[in-house]
């Protein structure tokens, strides 16, 4: 996939997010990495795969952001919740 500064664009209004040029630049270069990585995905054979799962961390649990912090970083929270604009028409 080819990303274009016009891509770009429209990602940012479709995540409503504005971005500065030096923002942008930083994010198509960020993009084009994982798109890279992810296109080389169903080339890597089973064993190189097992190989590179043994070098992730191990999962560790930790303690989770407190329901409040989280929710004061919401736009709009009702009742212990998120408020979020519906989805579905």
């Amino acid at each position: 996939m080819e990303l274009s500064p016009e891509l770009l664009r429209k990602l940012e209004t479709l995540a409503k997010i504005r971005l500065s040029p030096e923002e942008e630049a930083l994010l198509l270069q960020d993009l084009k990495r994982i798109l890279d990585f992810v296109d080389a995905l169903p080339r890597v054979e089973e064993g190189e795969a097992e190989e590179a799962w043994g070098r992730l961390r191990e999962d560790e649990p930790r303690p989770s952001l407190p329901q409040a912090e989280a929710l004061a970083l919401a736009p709009e929270a009702e009742d212990g919740f998120f408020r979020v604009p519906p989805v579905l028409e």
